[in-house]
């Protein structure tokens, strides 16, 4: 009895540029469907397949390919939600296209004439297509309650379709259900006829179920690790014997009465997508790596020896990658060669994993991406290094600020200075000064043998302010911010962090030094600047502001799982509204990637779109942290929003719920970062801070994200100043937020989009400075943050003594 270890390389067929996502065998051919949009013909020659046909007529990508030999079709179904009907050989045009379904075709399979076929689809349904290609007359079996992922015909001339509602339907030729088979516990992903009667599944909860001719669940199949994709059998195996494939990187092959044939093929890609029994007895998959590859039993068809060889060599770069660390990331995370398709800008690099398994650095020069070179030293765990972001490290701490925000890096070697990395690691993620010290002693903490600074004969030049270095312990040690002021070091576990700053006393005379100097600076050992005081100013560095904040840290799992949660709990009867947990995914999986895609994604987008106007406004905030995220890319932005309906439908959601108002003002934040999404918030600018008007408190971050959106929105008028009375009100807008502003940070950038406004040259914008003059409230908070210097936050009496001065 064959088993899977017999199966040895046979080719690589190399061709496509992104995932396989499909595979099927025709006479002397055989055929696969990409995410590159295309479908291959690889006719057989020898011992091998070549490249003889790309079929390219799909706006999207291809998900499920069919051979009809009687005919001669070669079928694909795509993500643009139509099936292609092609002549091989014959012209690359189709010779028809069926249309009918309104989502992604994700199955096909032959029904029980030549002119019949069964697709499904994300739209919940299948179709049974009676007369292809010339006619789009079809059945449409309705009943699921999400994507139907697998289609087949079986042998007693009835239809069966899986889907992700986790249930099998079976049908007659009618289109009338007759039968509902339950037992996975997720998503059905494929279906098997068996040539004597009953069918297999595979589900992406890791088991193979074999159902009878009578429709009972007879055996359960269990040894993949993770999601299985696909199933497919021979008749050279003999009537018995079927393989699977999935997400655990392997091949297996079973007995429908001795269970598994062998351990398992391992693969050299994370996910194997689509299998395919070949009538000589051959495997053939497609897979995440862009490659189709064929194995075989046979002696004479097996590659060269060199070709295994070098097989061998990549799944054990596979195996060992798993296990590999990139500056805390998996390397299985990093984005492979198709995030190479978009541009860069200049100096950016990107760090890409290839499918064999090499991590290379590229830098975006002259207009394209150029290799640097490789990126040694990804940590095993063995090593006692980490690599992050190119560079090893003796140490890369997870320090996690706050539940809603990712865990950010922090790397760190020993004998550096662990005050000149905190300072390093504050500049770089934007946080409140008043970190520095808890910072420091995190890492000195946490690290052995790292040195701890001297209080005594402290000569070392700090970078950042160009004195000496605040030393814990020193003279100035007394006005310093303590951890049980009111937050607790996050770093080493006290109590819960904020991004508000803690509330510190500010106006006693008990901190001063004996000499009367006052607001003694931690980082010089000098008195900061007040207006009284004759040290000579520091250059202005806060405000004209030119650079536009982007706000898209996101822990995307986490999103993910309150979506799938949300989602699961919905109040959805007729089952409509309820998305399947692969849409969920799919949308989830291009909010990271859009920033890298070639292209939007329209399905994800639609189906975006669907849930503002079909979800109770309480279960929004999740995907209002996505749009956020959608909305960096500018082509993005623009399909999304440039639906005056739409925006109207997503203004309605911000409303009296915090997390709502927090993900829209962070929303409108982004958008104002590149000029399609400025021309929707200057479009509709007059209800979007009609909504904001509405907040009048709130968290740190909601805090700093509305700053963040009234400071990218006078940047719009440093490009080009849209009129006095914009500037004006805007200004007034600007000052009653400040009203009620209370985190350090927030009133910062505040501070500086008012600088910003200011700075402006022109006739009449003496008039925004007159609408702030008006403001008492306003004025006695600047003389206030001037006055009464933030411990460790120096930069925002810096920026209120300038903004003070356009003023005065």
């Amino acid at each position: 009895m064959v088993k899977i270890e017999d199966f040895k390389l046979s080719c690589e067929l190399t061709g496509h540029k992104l995932d396989v996502r499909a595979v099927a065998e025709g006479k002397g051919f055989i055929v696969s469907g990409s995410r590159d949009k295309t479908a291959k013909v690889w006719s057989a020659t020898g011992n091998g397949y070549e490249d003889t046909a790309t079929l390219k007529n799909h706006t999207n990508y291809v998900g499920a390919v069919l051979v009809v030999e009687a005919n001669g079709w070669v079928c694909t179904g795509s993500n643009d939600a139509t099936i292609c009907v092609f002549q091989y050989p014959g012209p690359p045009e189709p010779i028809g296209v069926l249309k009918g379904h309104t989502s992604t075709v994700c199955a096909l399979a032959a029904g029980h004439n030549a002119t019949t076929l069964i697709s499904g689809s994300w739209d919940k349904t299948a179709k049974i297509w009676t007369n292809a290609p010339g006619s789009m007359t079809n059945l449409t079996l309705v009943g699921h309650e999400a994507a139907v992922w697998a289609v087949a015909c079986l042998s007693n001339g009835k239809y069966i379709t899986g889907s992700a509602d986790k249930n099998i339907f079976v049908w007659n030729e009618k289109g009338e259900k007759l039968v509902v088979l339950k037992g996975h516990k997720d998503c059905v992903r494929g279906l098997c006829a068996l040539p004597k009667g009953g069918f297999l599944s595979c589900s992406n909860d890791a088991t193979i179920r074999y159902w009878n001719d009578t429709y009972e669940c007879v055996k359960e199949f269990h040894g993949h690790s993770n999601y299985i994709y696909s199933i497919a059998r021979s008749d050279a195996w003999g009537d018995e014997i079927f393989i699977s494939g999935g997400e655990d990187s392997t091949i297996r092959m079973w007995h429908l009465k001795e269970g598994a044939l062998g351990e398992a093929l391992q693969m050299p890609a994370q996910s194997v997508w689509a299998l395919a029994g070949l009538r000589n007895g051959d495997i053939v998959s497609g897979t995440s790596d862009a490659t189709v590859r064929v194995f075989t039993a046979s002696a004479d068809r097996a590659a060269s020896e060199e070709l295994q060889a070098a097989y061998r060599v990549a799944v054990e770069v596979r195996q060992s990658e798993s296990a590999k660390q990139l500056g805390g990331m998996n390397v299985n995370d990093l984005p492979g060669p198709e995030s190479l398709l978009s541009e860069g800008r200049d100096g950016q690099t990107r760090i890409v994993r290839h499918p064999n398994g090499k991590i290379l650095c590229y830098q975006w020069t002259n207009g394209k991406w150029e290799c640097v070179g490789d990126v040694m030293g990804a940590s095993d765990g063995d090593t006692g290094k980490q690599l992050y972001e190119g560079r090893e490290y003796d140490y890369v701490f997870s320090v996690n600020l706050s539940d809603d925000a990712p865990n950010l890096k922090l790397p760190y070697n020993r004998g550096e200075d662990p005050w000149f990395v905190a300072q390093r690691f504050i500049h770089k993620h934007n946080l409140p000064q008043v970190y520095l010290e808890q910072v420091a002693n995190f890492i000195v903490k946490n690290s052995d043998n790292a040195p701890v600074a001297s209080a005594i004969g402290n000569s070392y030049y700090d970078p950042f302010t160009g004195g000496s270095r605040y030393v814990p312990g020193s003279s100035a040690e007394a006005s310093q911010f303590r951890p049980d002021a009111v937050n607790t070091d996050p770093f080493t576990g006290g109590s819960s962090y904020t991004t508000q700053t803690p509330n510190v006393s500010l106006a006693t005379n008990a901190g001063k030094p004996a000499n009367g100097a006052g607001n003694l600076d931690p980082f010089t050992g000098g008195s900061s600047y007040t207006t009284g005081s004759s040290e000579v100013k520091k250059s202005n560095t806060h405000f004209p502001h030119h650079h536009y904040v982007m706000l898209e840290n996101a822990d995307l799992s986490k999103v993910l799982v309150k979506l799938k949660e949300l989602n699961a709990n919905i109040d959805d009867p007729s089952g409509s509204i309820r998305m399947s947990d692969d849409t969920l995914d799919d949308i989830v999986r291009y909010a990271a990637e859009v920033m890298s895609s070639p292209e939007q994604n329209s399905v994800c987008l639609t189906a975006l779109k669907f849930l503002y106007t079909n979800w109770p406004t309480e279960k929004l905030f999740p995907i209002m942290d996505i749009t956020r995220l959608i909305v960096r890319e500018a082509r993005a932005c623009h399909e999304v929003f440039s639906d005056a309906a739409f925006f109207s439908t997503f203004l309605q959601h911000v409303n009296h719920l915090p997390a709502n108002q927090l993900m829209a003002a962070r929303c409108f934040a982004n958008m104002l970062a590149h000029q399609a999404g400025r021309n929707v918030v200057v479009e509709n600018i007059r209800a979007i801070v009609d909504r904001l008007n509405m907040i009048r408190g709130g968290s740190a971050n909601l805090q700093i994200a509305l700053a963040s959106f009234y400071l990218n929105l006078s940047m719009t008028q440093l490009d080009k100043l849209t009129s006095v009375d914009f500037c004006r009100v805007l200004a007034g807008t600007i000052g009653e937020l400040l009203s009620w502003l209370t985190d350090n940070e927030a009133t910062y950038r505040a501070y500086q989009a008012l600088g910003n406004l200011l700075s402006i040259k022109g006739a009449g914008m003496g008039a925004v400075a007159e609408t702030l003059k008006a403001n008492g409230a306003l004025t006695d908070k600047i003389l206030f943050n001037i006055s009464s210097e933030q411990p460790n936050f120096v930069k925002l009496n810096e920026c209120a003594s300038y903004l003070y001065e356009l003023l005065a």
